[in-house]
């Protein structure tokens, strides 16, 4: 055993080393929290010979990933004195929120941004503190990687490149459309139509209450943390359902993954009008399951969608319910286009992503 033991040392010893820094990412259910379990469960599970990574993670989130991963929990020690985290070849900030440690002289970060969403959202003030920090980290990056081409132009435009490009890498998406799913409580039985994402004021949900006036013969499920900003958007929500007497309306909150894979495969339209997207996960999620997709002509949508949604260019009321009773009807006789559209939402898988950040690695860290 301690033969063995040694021999795998050195063979450590012989391997670049990554880390990849998952600590910052809230919710394990939405957004950075998937991207965070998935890297982790991905990346420990391919058979690489040539890497060994470091997971940099929250303390209640460390396991035991196997052989190839050693798996360290942050400490507020690491903030204070940055030596004491391991001297590794590339360092990856997975997304832009994490605040950066000083990075060893010889290591190379790659800095991966998903959005620019605070330009809208705090106050200008804040702004500038937030442009000052994303060019501290773009001016440490040997590499910046964008989610789409759209948050890349954004970026562009706002910070200083200093004559770096920016690499687009879309986000995996994960396969959810042969999982086993579980009807939800509120569900009602009734058609319906399903939207989900974090509940706040840039995802529009506020513009499908009216829309679903025009449509009381289905009702509208909005998922979602219900807790984002203090819940200060979700108690809009609730009171403009209560005056406006909507009772086809449900802000049903935080869902499971069954559940969420049952209201995909049930719903018959899956409405999107976010304007506060660097992807948009959830309309490739909603186009596995080969359902018509209604999403908001803005920011990433577009560009994500691919031609395969029923983009809104006017978020009015009029416009939006045109649009559904326009196209709705007939889209489900059409399989070569719903063929087509999973087709597309399959080719974002996370096997092209995790391919893409490891060629990436192996370029640093020149092993290719």
């Amino acid at each position: 055993m301690k033969e063995q033991k040694i021999i795998m040392e050195k063979q450590m010893e012989n391997k670049k080393k990554v880390l990849i820094d998952l600590t910052n990412y809230g919710s394990i259910a939405v957004g950075f929290g998937q991207i965070a379990v998935n890297y982790a469960a991905l990346f420990a599970s391919l058979p690489i010979d040539d890497i060994h990574f470091i997971y940099l993670m929250r303390k209640r989130s460390v396991q035991d990933f196997g052989e190839n991963v050693t798996c360290i929990p942050v400490r507020r020690i690491n903030k204070l004195f940055p030596f004491t985290l391991p001297k590794v070849d590339v360092w990856h900030a997975v997304n832009q929120q994490r605040k950066l440690a000083r990075v060893a002289k010889g290591t190379k970060f790659i800095f991966t941004i998903h959005d620019f969403n605070f330009l809208k959202e705090k106050k200008p003030w804040k702004v500038k503190l937030y442009l000052r920090r994303m060019q501290h980290k773009i001016d440490k990056a040997a590499v910046v990687t964008a989610i789409s081409h759209y948050t890349a132009d954004i970026v562009r435009q706002h910070v200083n490149m200093r004559g770096k490009e920016i690499r687009v890498i879309y986000n995996g998406v994960e396969r959810i459309d042969t999982l086993e799913g579980a009807r939800p409580a509120f569900a009602t039985g009734r058609p319906f139509f399903f939207t989900i994402g974090q509940i706040r004021k840039k995802k529009n949900f506020h513009l499908l209450l009216d829309v679903m006036q025009s449509f009381p013969e289905y009702d509208l499920y909005i998922c979602g943390d219900t807790t984002c900003g203090h819940g200060v958007y979700s108690e809009e929500l609730r009171t403009l359902i209560r005056e406006k007497q909507l009772s086809n309306v449900y802000l049903a909150g935080v869902v499971t993954q069954p559940e969420k894979v049952w209201l995909y495969r049930n719903c018959d339209a899956f409405l999107f009008p976010s304007e506060g997207e660097g992807f948009g996960l959830p309309v490739i999620e909603a186009m596995q399951f080969g359902k018509a997709v209604f999403a908001a002509s803005r920011t990433s949508l577009p560009e994500v969608c691919g031609g395969h949604a029923f983009m809104w260019d006017q978020l009015d009321t009029d416009s939006m319910v045109r649009s559904i009773q326009e196209h709705l009807p007939d889209f489900y006789k059409n399989e070569e286009r719903i063929n087509n559209m999973k087709e597309y939402a399959y080719s974002f898988s996370y096997e092209k992503h995790i391919q893409a950040y490891l060629d990436l690695y192996r370029e640093l860290a020149q092993l290719s």
